[in-house]
């Protein structure tokens, strides 16, 4: 024990580590590879971040190229140091886990990373370091991330292009080459629906993998065969498949919640709307960033996300902003195609980037696809050989940086649409190019900066493509671009049109110049790109149709979430409470709306309501293939002969035509109760004439009508019984009913019983605030006063019982409407007993 000296142990206790994202980066040991200062833009970003740090939604948005990696991962070693447990960072790839991962080496950030099933260390398990990996490795339906180690943050990198990479962690997908037999089995399973659709031939060309025609399966058809499909995937053994197991996780109990569609020999189970608001990452008190490249708008995020951000970091900087000289060869005489490209390829490093395989064979000769499970090394091995050479991009248009001289020329075979069975058939066969547009405008700024990483690269691009050519050249997807891809775009055009290229060879020595940078280019392209003036109208329009998407964006969002829980009734509620404005600009994405409307009246046994929303469907878009003859159900008309005229009248306003109108006058009366005080005269009147009429008594306006008698009278036809109303809901508390109001009341009673001898007069209810009666007034016994807040009160509750009912499926509702009608508080005497608060005598000076 002598040679123990305690003088000489350390603390135990240790020094608070930083939480401020740039004092991390300024305490960041030296070393090679780690930049002297942030960019302008990192740390403007940085900084807005952590003084909103505490928002649970924030999306940080920087031009790529400008380093948004770096920005991630100290915001990540922020989370950690303000001792998050368990903080991961999530990328599409990876290809970009690895390359993530490196950076964080470089700057001597602490992390794990998760790939292949396997942590690379214990740091982030014991929650020393946070974790990078991949989107599916957190969504995956077998997710040991969620279970295990539920994350307390999450940076999401790339959420630019999410929608996609998510998708595909829900997505089951059978392929007729990989599995025939149990393709076959499930082609035989749909086959009667086709026929009764009367598109088999149609059908019979989706499942030809030589072509590429599409067909969706009505929700009606899917639905009706949901257990013997389940059968068939089990019998295959889809659930213990590498491949097919972890989507199938998903989608086991909640085929209900999926889109069935074949095309080029292919069968896919995909959601029409991402789940994302119902997954328990976004449920739960989880602190979200998300990493994204320029967004002129948010529907794709939401469309991903399934929620707005709460706020948005987006610095101004030009870090990112290279040079690109952008092509039409579609223009050329001679044309274009592969064997031009060939002799591009034979003088420069050339990355070819096309939407798909079956694209990508028509560049066999000049480039090899790479092998999936390579595809990083071959990708390292491109960016470091020397000129020339050619790597095929199919359908990747994220996490490929081939910065400066590791590749100077693209050449762009094709518009970027997804993999994704159902958005083709979306694009190529319900050409719903609207809703797609604002995706595949992010997809294009994404392809255009795989060659252009910084302020001070340059790079030329080549469109050889009839139908990308057509979409940059057209006003409206132009504006949906960042302003200098588009000033970019409109300068090659100025450009090839000036010097009349119209050959191969003037390509080519066009590119040699700009490559050789010529002072006259230069001087041109800058002048240009400062001075460049976009088309202000056309990005106006694009703005204001932008507040339509998103709310319809939403309403999909909040729909998806409901059908997960299995809860139709309420995935109908938000489709059709904004499927008006949506028809409005945009009727093709209106359609779709309807065809998801019809699956939940489908999936609740409603036949005739799915009709009339799968007609509706066809309407906005005939090229929907859906069924045409409704089935008898028991509907509304059925029983209606057992109602009373209470329960009539909730039958007539639950069951507008179309639905949709439903929502709009729930939506109308709910903000008319909201500011009930200030309305007009006439629109308070109208609002308790129409609280009489849904209750169904008689309700008429008589002054209004005719000048002469009370605000309002309510009427009970079978009982012959009344009651009178006079608003005087201006009056502020408390309120003096004076002499002159009084007066007013007599005048009504006499005229209720001149002109209704017939019936009981419960009364005359002056509707105001609560307060007195002077002493000069001398109100009768017939008189009560009703406060305001009262009927507000009573008719805000009629409205929640309606919206309840309308949650339920078509044989609850009708028992549940005879329920609500018979109830004695909604009887004529007690709705008067209910609304009289004082009698006005009671309330004399």
């Amino acid at each position: 024990m002598e040679d123990m000296d305690f003088t000489k142990l350390g603390s135990v206790t240790k020094s608070s580590a930083p939480v401020d994202p740039i004092k991390i980066f300024e305490t960041l040991p030296s070393r090679e590879g780690i930049p002297n200062d942030l960019w302008r833009g990192q740390a403007e970003a940085l900084s807005d971040w952590y003084k909103n740090k505490d928002k649970q939604d924030i999306l940080i948005s920087l031009n790529t190229g400008a380093g948004k990696t770096i920005v991630g991962l100290l915001i990540a070693q922020s989370l950690v140091n303000k001792k998050y447990r368990r903080v991961v960072y999530v990328c599409s790839t990876i290809n970009l886990v690895e390359q993530t991962s490196r950076e964080a080496r470089g700057l001597g950030l602490r992390h794990s990373t998760r790939e292949s099933g396997n942590f690379s260390d214990d740091e982030f398990e014991t929650g020393k370091a946070f974790c990078i990996t991949t989107y599916s490795a957190l969504f995956s339906g077998y997710s040991h991330i969620r279970k295990k180690f539920f994350p307390d943050a999450i940076i999401f990198d790339d959420a630019h292009v999410a929608e996609s990479i998510l998708r595909s962690s829900f997505t089951l997908s059978i392929d007729s080459k990989d599995k025939p037999e149990l393709f076959d089995e499930i082609v035989n399973l749909f086959r009667s629906h086709f026929r009764d659709l009367g598109c088999e031939g149609r059908f019979n060309d989706s499942i030809d993998r030589t072509k590429q025609n599409a067909v969706l399966v009505a929700p009606n058809g899917l639905y009706g065969q949901i257990k013997t499909l389940l059968e068939i995937l089990s019998k295959h053994g889809v659930k213990d498949h590498k491949d097919f197991k972890y989507p199938f996780a998903w989608l086991e109990d909640r085929v209900f919640c999926y889109a069935a569609t074949f095309s080029g020999g292919v069968f896919e189970l995909t959601p029409p709307y991402m789940p994302s608001r119902a997954i328990n990452i976004f449920e739960n008190d989880v602190k979200r960033i998300y990493l994204s490249a320029t967004l002129q708008n948010t529907v794709e995020f939401i469309r991903a996300f399934g929620r707005k951000p709460d706020y948005i970091v987006a610095p101004s900087s030009d870090a990112g902003n290279g040079e690109r000289l952008i092509l039409d060869v579609t223009r050329l005489e001679e044309g274009f195609g592969p064997e031009f490209a060939k002799q591009l390829v034979e003088r420069h490093k050339t990355v070819i980037g096309v939407p798909s395989y079956k694209r990508a064979e028509r560049w066999n000769k000049i480039a090899q696809l790479p092998n999936r499970k390579n595809f990083t090394k071959e990708l390292d091995e491109f960016r470091s050989q020397q000129p020339p050479g050619a790597f095929l991009l199919v359908s990747r248009v994220d996490g490929i940086d081939l910065p400066r001289d590791t590749c100077r020329i693209m050449i762009i075979d094709g518009v970027p649409i997804s993999t994704s069975l159902l958005e083709r058939y979306q694009w190529e066969w319900l050409q719903m190019e609207n809703v797609l547009s604002t995706r595949v405008a992010n997809r294009i700024a994404q392809l255009f900066g795989r060659i252009n990483r910084g302020r001070n690269d340059y790079g030329a691009y080549i469109i050889e493509s009839e139908n990308f050519s057509k979409w940059i050249n057209t006003e409206w997807n132009l504006a949906l671009l960042p302003p200098l891809l588009q000033k970019q775009i409109l300068i090659g055009s100025l450009v090839q049109e000036t010097f009349g290229l119209k050959s191969y060879s003037s390509v080519v020595k066009l590119i040699d110049r700009v490559f050789t940078r010529d002072e006259d280019w230069l001087d041109y392209y800058h002048k240009e790109v400062k001075l460049a003036k976009l088309d202000k109208e056309h990005i106006d329009q694009v703005k204001s149709v932008d507040n339509v998407m998103v709310e319809a964006a939403l309403s999909e969002a909040k729909y998806a979430a409901a059908m997960w829980r299995g809860q139709p009734s309420l995935a109908r509620e938000e489709l059709e409470k904004s499927i008006i404005k949506t028809r409005a600009y945009d009727k093709k994405l209106a359609g779709w709306h309807y065809v998801w409307i019809g699956a939940t009246y489908s999936y609740e046994g409603d036949k005739e309501s799915a009709y009339e929303s799968y007609k509706s469907a066809m309407q906005c878009n005939q090229s929907l293939k859906l069924p045409r003859e409704p089935s008898r159900s028991v509907g509304w008309s059925d029983s209606s002969e057992n109602f009373n005229n209470f329960g009539e009248s909730l039958l007539k306003f639950l069951n507008p035509q179309p639905s949709e109108k439903f929502w709009l006058e729930i939506d109308k009366l709910k903000n008319d109760l909201n500011k009930f005080e200030v309305l007009s005269s006439n629109q308070a009147e109208e609002n308790v004439r129409r609280l009489g009429e849904l209750l169904g008594l008689v309700a008429t306006r008589p002054d209004n009508d005719s000048k002469t008698g009370p605000d309002v009278l309510w009427r009970d036809e079978i009982k012959k019984k009344l009651i009178g109303f006079e608003l005087k809901t201006k009056k502020k508390t408390l309120a003096a009913y004076n002499k002159e109001d009084i007066n007013q009341g007599h005048d009504h009673l006499q005229w209720i019983e001149n002109f209704h001898p017939e019936y009981v007069n419960l009364g005359l209810l002056i509707v105001g605030p609560n307060g007195v009666v002077t002493q000069a007034a001398n109100p009768s016994n017939k008189m009560g006063l009703c406060l305001t807040t009262e009927l507000v009160k009573l008719y805000r509750y009629l409205i929640a019982q309606v919206e309840d009912i309308h949650r339920k499926t078509p044989l609850e509702r009708i028992e549940e409407i005879k329920k609500v009608t018979n109830e004695e508080r909604w009887g004529i005497e007690a709705l008067f007993e209910e609304l009289n608060y004082r009698d006005m005598k009671e309330l004399k000076q």
